[in-house]
């Protein structure tokens, strides 16, 4: 599940270096009267840094992950004082009922797994996904390095390692390891089912299946492309600032990003080497043609 330190952190961090370079440049601006106006504008730069990341850590925690790992809570023991002879049979019930069900649980879940499946499918599926990414990644490359030779002031290499560590935990950690990349893989696994009824356009698109783009739940295909609209509009806002302020948070994009490929090639050898997806809800519409796992995790 999500934790509500993040967003406190992410504002007392930010907040911290926005007053520690105001505090700088204030000692330098003390006269003449155009020069300190020069440098109040200057200080203004660092407002739509604090921005972009509460932009960030609430698109992160309410379109990237999920609900809670935990559907179904296990059996507990009652809380009335049973005597023993009743309370070993209830416990020794619920066992068996546990046993059932997660044995059952199984046995849908290989049959889904055992339809035949194309390889070709998951690998385009996946990669595609990867391409897309990597093509953001080789994009912003040369601004970060040629941005970052703008850094002048200690505080500002302080603000780039802060601006790291968040794009690492919220879009890295959080966005892309516990939500999209195991989403992607499990619906690559999806999508490449062979049979005679599934549409062949799916396995065309398979990388913008595998987003989510389409064939989804109603709230999976809308949060999908509202991630793609704020990571589209935070691109639009990045540009309007100058280095090496646009260089800092374009670095801190370049982490995340690469987070996520890394992840999502881990996750998808692991599936292949257990030869099954992971557990992992891919968040099919109730009316699917393909053969589902039973009770994944989401």
């Amino acid at each position: 599940s999500s934790s509500p330190v993040a967003p406190g952190l992410t504002v007392a961090i930010f907040s911290r270096l926005s007053r520690a370079a105001w505090g700088i440049e204030r000692s330098c601006c003390r006269t003449p009267m155009e020069k300190r106006w020069r440098c109040r504008l200057r200080r203004l730069q660092l407002l739509p840094i604090l921005l972009l990341a509460l932009v960030a850590d609430l698109a992160s925690e309410s379109l990237f992950v999920g609900p809670p790992r935990a559907r179904y809570a296990s059996l507990r023991q009652p809380a009335v004082d049973l005597p023993d002879l009743e309370r070993r049979q209830f416990m020794s019930e619920g066992r068996d009922s546990n046993l059932l069900q997660r044995r059952s649980s199984e046995s849908v879940k290989d049959a889904a797994m055992a339809q035949p499946r194309s390889s070709v499918v998951q690998v385009w599926g996946v990669f595609g996904v990867i391409a897309y990414l990597s093509f953001g990644v080789f994009k912003v490359v040369p601004i970060v390095l040629d941005g970052l030779g703008a850094i002048q002031e200690l505080w500002q290499w302080g603000l780039l390692a802060a601006c790291l560590l968040f794009f690492a935990y919220v879009e890295g950690y959080k966005g892309f390891q516990l939500g999209f990349s195991p989403r992607v893989v499990s619906r690559a696994w999806i999508v490449s089912e062979e049979s005679d009824e599934l549409p062949s356009w799916h396995k065309i698109l398979a990388p913008a299946f595998c987003i989510g783009y389409f064939h989804g739940t109603k709230k999976r295909v809308i949060s999908s492309w509202a991630v793609t609209t704020v990571i589209f509009a935070v691109v639009i806002g990045v540009k309007q600032l100058e280095n090496p302020y646009r260089a800092i948070i374009d670095a801190g994009v370049i982490v995340g990003l690469v987070w996520g490929i890394l992840s999502i090639i881990a996750i998808f050898l692991t599936s292949l080497k257990d030869e099954k997806p992971p557990d992992f809800d891919p968040a099919l519409p109730e009316d699917t043609p393909y053969s589902r796992p039973s009770e994944s995790k989401t």
